[in-house]
């Protein structure tokens, strides 16, 4: 495959299909500004209403003479209460990432990167309760690292997700073809459908593992027993989905851009996405790096595809330069 733009035989000027427009309709209500509105206001609603009810039960647990099993469970650091809320803002950056799916696969990394640097910083309250325990019986020691180790992680990935869109926004606007297209339009269309698919199994995922919450919490009611015996992995496997959802990107994107230079950075973001998984997988000591070298290794290649498409603008250019020079001694 050569540098040069390869499109589609069927690439016209002619909307796509019937099918495909009604698809993407349906997207557009679905993730329409009014409902993401309201979306965000419901979470904010949630997750007041979770921080209020987890230091309510943490209260109890901590004055009641014999708390349930339950309110125990939640333990006797109000810092606790901090993830709880942050958890339903995570899942709204989650919508917000899918409805932005059918954007410009730079926006779509930038998301994951985004969503990536929230779930190290919602590690850090997780870590907090530990942390805080420590300094109140000034007993610092190597335990505390984490929260150290997850702080600075997020920040310095809340700096990468700054440059890489800095390097986004320094990049060629025409690295597809902004001619009006049916492949372009299909493509569109086809994310739009990908993006729809996604969200239905967002939500399957969120249910199994609210059920999974929901069948700890019965144990400790039932029971009497403290302790959390199912780990929900959530974030685990949405960025999994996500590998596979940009590995079909990437396949569909070959229609209305063949381009090498492309392709290569679809693939590369792919790999980047990989690492992020494995990173959140690993968890502590070698997940934090391992995230922060997948999002370097993201800016890097865009770094190098901008290059690219300089070198390929002055190739252009310079085509054009002796087409009009020929043109000129033909005349």
């Amino acid at each position: 495959m050569t540098s040069a733009q390869i499109k589609s035989d069927h690439a016209s000027s002619e909307p796509p299909g019937r099918f495909s427009l009604r698809l993407g309709a349906f997207h557009d209500r679905i993730f329409s500004h009014s409902n993401t509105t309201k979306l965000k206001h419901l979470v904010v609603r949630l997750g007041i209403a979770g921080f209020g009810i987890h230091l309510l039960m943490i209260f109890l647990g901590k004055t009641l003479a014999h708390p349930p099993a339950l309110f125990a469970d939640m333990g006797d650091s109000y810092l606790a209460a901090i993830s709880t809320p942050f958890n339903f803002v995570l899942f709204y950056e989650v919508v917000t990432l899918i409805g932005a799916l059918h954007e410009s696969t730079t926006k779509s990394v930038a998301y994951q990167f985004e969503i990536v640097s929230l779930i190290f910083i919602r590690e850090v309250f997780k870590d907090l309760p530990e942390a805080a325990g420590m300094v109140a019986e000034h007993r610092m020691t190597w335990s505390a690292l984490p929260l150290f180790v997850d702080m600075w992680a997020g920040f310095l990935m809340y700096l990468l997700v700054a440059v890489f869109q800095h390097v986004a926004r320094r990049g060629p606007a025409h690295a597809i073809s902004d001619e009006p297209s049916r492949a372009q339009a299909l493509f569109v269309a086809q994310k739009k459908a990908v993006a729809l698919g996604l969200g239905a199994l967002l939500l399957c995922m969120a249910a199994y593992n609210l059920s999974l919450i929901g069948m700890d919490v019965y144990h400790v009611v039932i029971t009497g027993q403290e302790g959390i015996t199912h780990a929900t992995t959530f974030y685990n496997d949405l960025f999994t989905v996500m590998i596979f959802t940009d590995v079909l990107i990437l396949i569909l994107s070959i229609v209305v851009s063949g381009q090498y230079e492309v392709v290569f950075r679809s693939a590369a973001f792919v790999v980047s996405i990989v690492l992020i998984r494995f990173s959140l997988a690993e968890g502590y000591p070698f997940g934090p790096p391992l995230a922060l070298l997948a999002m370097i290794f993201g800016i890097l290649t865009l770094v190098v595809f901008n290059y690219h498409m300089k070198i390929e603008d002055m190739r252009v250019e310079t085509i054009a330069v002796e087409h009009s020079h020929t043109d000129h001694d033909r005349e």
